[in-house]
């Protein structure tokens, strides 16, 4: 009995080392802050309009409501990278960051979401379709796909309606990679957003 009792103490203590080696070799998670750094002044030349832009909450498709970096490795095949996440859904911070793109254009009175209870004129909605890397081939692209609709809420009008796409190169065929060309493609695409807007919306 007293040599079966060793051996299970051993037992235990085997298990408990492996479980401990197995913890220690476990990658740790990491976060990145999805961003869209400006390129010098982004002010437009003309005034501004006399009227207040509300940005409704984006919306995602299901597969991108999350916080998972999704990845492709063939078409129509998609996945997430372990132990790598974006620190909020991508859409809530695109919108933070369409809001933020557009005050500094300076092409409206006002530019706010429109969950903060301020009174607009415009309403500009947004839905992600896609936002991945597309890693088929080493290093591989960002690519994201964007649809923007512009409202006019007192006369129930679509005024405008358009689909965006941008891709980026990846520096690196991995998660860090992919996070800094999805940022620059998004960048890019905030650009073409307030171009888009100030041929569309009404003076």
């Amino acid at each position: 009995m007293r040599r079966l009792a060793h051996l299970a103490v051993a037992g235990a203590m085997a298990g408990a080392l492996a479980g401990c080696m197995s913890f220690g070799q476990q990658a740790p998670q990491r976060y990145y802050v999805l961003d869209a750094p400006a390129a010098g002044s982004t002010k437009a030349g003309s005034a501004p309009r006399p009227s207040t832009l509300l940005v409704a909450p984006a919306t995602a498709a299901t597969f991108y409501e999350t916080q998972d970096i999704v990845y492709s490795r063939a078409p129509g095949v998609r996945a997430y990278y372990q132990y790598h996440s974006w620190t909020e859904r991508p859409s809530r911070r695109i919108t933070e960051l369409v809001v933020a793109r557009l005050e500094r254009a300076g092409q409206f009175k006002t530019v706010a979401p429109a969950l903060s209870g301020v009174r607009g004129d415009l309403v500009l909605n947004l839905h992600l379709a896609e936002l991945y890397h597309d890693a088929a081939d080493a290093p591989g692209s960002a690519r994201i796909e964007l649809a923007a609709e512009l409202i006019d809420p007192a006369r129930r009008t679509l005024l405008a309606r358009r689909t965006f796409e941008r891709a980026a190169p990846a520096a690196s065929h991995d998660a860090p990679g992919a996070v800094r060309a999805l940022s620059q493609a998004l960048a890019a695409m905030l650009d073409d957003i307030a171009a888009w807007l100030d041929g569309a919306a009404p003076r």
